[in-house]
């Protein structure tokens, strides 16, 4: 018997802690993901929390280890924070401590006042309750949901579930809190010594699953970027691209196309070098990217830039070329001359029939090449193509 609650009592905080240092470590391995340190945080509470718990550290005079429920209080706020963190959101933190501190009064008063172990277990279990179901709402309410979000929210529903489920078990007689020798003995934290583990194990697994799929979204939008500007390469941007085509038509939007060439930029190269032409495409692009105001941007080529839009009319796409070009000349640049122009020939598509991505591309090229062939450093609009009537040719308007 000694040797079975030694066991446990070394086996909880094992798993908590290898899964905090799991965190951890991956982690020190992706530093952008902000939210790993504060579930690594959070696990290593828990194991914490059954250190102190299993080794009697801050007992009360009662036998109501207050540091313990501190600890598990921290876990569980600390792994939900997590979760809004992953998403780049703040945590609800004053939500989150308006229900902590709604429950650590009334556990104070049958802790001090009026002791009953019945009323601190359902009093905690309404925190660790109150907690994962805001952060569960919180979770769900977030729009375009990915696989790794759905496991997020579903391990936080796990956690909500456990919450619910052991103080009604308590409540219906199922799990006895008193035993002859003592709560520790009892059906009940014996139930959770054997189990939380198990819980556990679940819980970090599918965060680490979770993590797992960001990583791999992470490689595979390394993959689909220039390496110079940040924007989408070509690969990436005919993947979302196809994908947001189909998307907006069937939302009844009408998708847009701006694809840009820098004017001239062989003799950028040729007379500056290199070095200052890649300067000159990043400029380019961070104007694109700042001022463009699209839903993709991408770098398609050598120095030929996209942009894909939706919901988006004529005036207002030509607007959008005109502070581009704008913005683009009161860039400095470095390594050139301050009086050296670097311009934009720019070629418009709005599409007013299901076209492909592809398509699209074909026809905002044409006006680029009109563009080209008219001066360069301006804005040319492909002309208005409008079907007549079902299975009809399409006739063309030029209102450029």
């Amino acid at each position: 018997m000694v040797h079975g609650q030694f066991f446990f009592a070394l086996v909880n905080p094992i798993v908590a802690l290898l899964f905090s240092l799991g965190f951890a470590l991956i982690w020190l391995r992706w530093r952008d993901y902000k939210h790993l340190p504060v579930l690594s945080a959070g696990f290593l509470c828990l194991g914490l929390g059954f250190i102190f718990y299993d080794f009697h550290i801050l007992v009360w005079p009662e036998g109501i280890n207050v540091g313990a429920n501190i600890l598990y209080v921290a876990t569980i706020t600390l792994a939900c924070s997590s979760t809004f963190l992953r998403k780049n959101q703040s945590p609800p933190t004053l939500l989150f401590l308006a229900v902590i501190v709604s429950g650590a009064l009334p556990f104070t008063w049958y802790l001090l006042v009026e002791p009953s172990i019945l009323a601190r277990i359902l009093i905690t279990s309404a925190i660790f309750a109150g907690v994962t179901s805001i952060t569960f709402v919180g979770l769900v309410r977030q729009k375009d949901r990915t696989l790794p979000d759905n496991l997020f929210a579903a391990g936080i529903a796990l956690a909500f579930f456990i919450a619910i489920l052991r103080p009604t078990l308590v409540l219906t007689g199922l799990l006895d809190i008193e035993s002859a020798g003592g709560f520790t003995a009892s059906d009940y934290w014996t139930s959770i010594r054997a189990f939380t583990p198990i819980m556990a194990l679940i819980v970090a697994t599918l965060f680490i699953v979770a993590i797992g799929l960001d990583i791999v979204d992470h490689l595979k939008g390394q993959a689909d970027r220039d390496y110079l500007t940040g924007l989408l390469n070509r690969r990436g941007f005919e993947t979302m691209g196809d994908e947001a085509v189909v998307r907006d038509f069937a939302n009844s939007r009408q998708p847009a196309m701006l694809v840009a060439d820098i004017d001239d930029f062989k003799k950028v190269n040729d007379t500056f070098g290199h070095k200052v032409g890649d300067v000159v495409i990043v400029a380019v692009a961070r104007t694109l990217a700042k001022h463009g105001e699209a839903v993709l941007a991408a770098r398609t080529g050598g120095e030929e830039f996209a942009l894909y839009y939706n919901d988006i009319d004529r005036v207002e796409l030509q607007g959008i070329a005109r502070k581009i070009r704008a913005a683009l000349a009161q860039t400095p640049i470095t390594g050139l001359p301050s009086d050296y122009p670097v311009t934009l020939s720019i070629g418009l598509h709005l599409s007013y029939s299901h076209e492909s991505l592809s398509d699209m591309m074909t026809l905002a090229d044409q006006a680029l090449y009109r563009a080209k062939s008219e001066g360069k450093d301006q804005a040319v609009m492909t002309p208005v193509r409008l079907h007549l009537a079902a299975g009809s040719r399409l006739q063309t308007q030029d209102q450029a």
